[in-house]
């Protein structure tokens, strides 16, 4: 109930004045379509040749209601009335109908932004402790569930309205009848409760069970040549197969309860419709006209009970989605980065960059990776960082790019501390090439775009001039041709060289190569290292590698043991040494 309740907080913190509306849109809506049941009383009395005046409360209003509107007391009469009624009705209903939708669709759309926003504004960290597979699944498949809470909600809150107006209203044509069907309606409530309370552990479970299925697809799949490459697809099939088999299970076992209860409600109604007209004249006193009214208001108001009991089954199958996005937002919250997705502002120099680390110590679960490392790099140098893996290359790295803090020691940027700034205002004047750049599924021209989106054509060419990445103008299409996904119809080395352009258009203060060239043959990367290395002094840039290429183009270069720089080398020629330690 506690999630329920949250889920109504939150929907109404989303959509503010507009949620009370359709509960009041959908009141008028139960009203519309009781009224216009109630109103055949009338015309049934008349039939059953009962008696002229009305006996009851609604009989009298709507009788009322037709010398208000000056219509006769007549069949003509009370036809009229009813078509009225029921275009009312429809009017009404598509509306309740349009709203509830905007509703729902824009609930789902809220929370998804609400979540990539707070991803994206989260530090790197929050990244680097979860797989890519469980936060697409927070933030795509569980807002879509959530959205299926939402409108079952809505659904529950519709029912509910529906049942109450039209007992109340059936109430005051015959209570005794009434009393006794809303009897009938707890007690089958009651006893088909444990299907709810199982549902929502199959929602509980189907949330974990949907999150290890989507992370482990994601994953296989990029991994596809892998898999190929070391036959392997049967294990792949298998993994995956298990997850979709315990999704099938949970499905079936909720989709076959729902039907249970449908079953339940929708037979044992109408039994006790049989036995209503049946017995109903003899044993309540009451003419045949008001039986069959009250037989045609619970004959529509059944499915409604009936629904309401799915509804409930449903959202508990649901509910647990609400909970994982909650705790799922809540988790990118705390790592938030001070300032967010705020777009950078304040402090911006130009030109190289001067970089100084003063005794920088990075701390995880208590093991130092980094440790007491000082160091200053020069506006404008060319640094090369080298050492074994685990020797802390791309923590130091992390540091500089401010994705990490360090647990002591501080990181300055031409002398401005980046403790005291957002890292986002550091960022923006930096140029990054991975191992394996990221490229988008769309044009050249649109993937060079992405960090400087107003970049006019020609400067787009120029820096694809800067970046040696001739062979652009070879394509076909130009700028405007398609790179496939992740790059695919692109060589190594041309990814790279796209990435260098689309760096260069930010105009970048430090431009940092993490192992950049390290899958290209060797003609590839001398071609992407002279295009590097034609870079030196008018930004400063900083590489991890064990390339010999890039080493050679360097100024300095650092080698790295346990989290310390070891050596401290100025290349003078193709190989240097410093205090007797070979850096090559």
């Amino acid at each position: 109930m506690g999630s329920f309740s949250a889920l109504i907080r939150d929907a109404y913190a989303v959509a503010g004045w507009r949620l009370p509306l359709l509960v009041v849109v959908t009141f008028a809506s139960a009203l519309l379509e009781g009224a216009t049941i109630a109103a055949l009383l009338p015309l049934l009395a008349k039939s059953a040749g009962g008696p002229d005046g009305a006996s009851d409360a609604v009989s009298r209003f709507l009788e009322g209601l037709l010398a208000f509107l000056g219509l006769p007391s007549t069949t003509d009469g009370v036809a009229i009335l009813i078509g009225v009624l029921i275009l009312l009705s429809a009017v009404v209903f598509l509306y309740q109908a349009y709203l509830s939708s905007r509703l729902q669709t824009g609930y789902v759309a809220s929370w998804q932004h609400r979540l990539f926003s707070a991803f994206f504004a989260a530090d790197y960290s929050f990244f680097r402790s979860r797989r890519a597979g469980d936060l697409i699944a927070s933030a795509v498949t569980e807002p879509q569930r959530l959205g299926g809470a939402f409108y079952q909600a809505n659904l529950i809150v519709t029912s509910i309205l529906y049942i109450v107006v039209q007992v109340v209203i059936a109430l005051l044509i015959a209570p005794v009848v009434v009393a006794l069907l809303v009897g009938v309606g707890c007690l089958l409530f009651v006893a088909t409760r444990v299907l709810v309370r199982r549902a929502l552990a199959h929602g509980r479970e189907m949330t974990a069970v949907n999150a290890d299925f989507q992370a482990d697809a994601g994953e296989l799949m990029a991994g596809a040549k892998f898999v190929k490459a070391t036959s392997t697809e049967v294990r792949a099939v298998s993994r995956l197969g298990a997850a979709i088999e315990r999704l099938r299970q949970l499905t079936f076992a909720n989709s076959f309860d729902v039907q249970i209860v449908r079953a339940v409600f929708e037979y044992a109604s109408g039994l006790l419709v049989v036995i209503l007209l049946a017995a109903g004249p003899s044993l309540f006193a009451i003419d045949v006209g008001t039986i069959l009214v009250i037989v045609a208001m619970f004959v529509r108001l059944f499915p409604k009970v009936t629904g309401l009991r799915q509804c409930l089954q449903s959202i508990g199958l649901a509910l647990p989605a609400f909970d994982a996005v909650v705790e799922r937002l809540a988790e990118a919250g705390a790592a938030r980065e001070p300032g967010g997705l705020v777009a950078p502002t304040g402090w911006q120099d130009h030109g190289a960059a001067s970089i100084a680390l003063e005794d920088v110590s990075v701390e995880v679960n208590a093991r130092k990776i980094l440790s007491d490392v000082s160091l200053q790099i020069p506006a404008g140098a060319f640094v090369v960082i080298t050492g074994p893996t685990g020797a802390g290359k791309t923590t130091l790295l992390d540091c500089i790019l401010g994705l990490r803090r360090p647990t002591q020691g501080s990181v300055t940027i031409d002398g401005h501390s980046l403790n005291d700034l957002p890292a986002s205002v550091w960022r923006k004047g930096i140029g990054y090439l991975g191992q394996d750049p990221v490229l988008f599924n769309a044009s050249i021209a649109d993937n060079l775009r992405w960090i400087v989106p107003k970049t006019t054509d020609g400067e787009l060419r120029a820096a694809l001039g800067r970046a040696s990445a001739g062979f652009v103008d070879g394509l076909p299409s130009g700028i405007e041709a398609m790179v496939g996904d992740h790059g695919s119809r692109l060589s190594g080395g041309e990814r790279q060289r796209l990435a260098l352009a689309r760096a260069l258009l930010g105009n970048p203060r430090l431009l940092v190569l993490d192992e950049a060239t390290s899958a290209l043959d060797a003609a590839t990367e001398e071609s992407v290292v002279a295009s590097i290395r034609s870079l030196k002094g008018e930004i400063t840039i900083v590489a991890i590698t064990h390339r010999p290429a890039l080493v050679d183009a360097a100024d300095l270069v650092l080698e790295m043991q346990d989290g310390r720089v070891v050596s401290f080398a100025r290349i003078t020629g193709p190989v240097a040494t410093s205090q007797g330690v070979r850096i090559l």
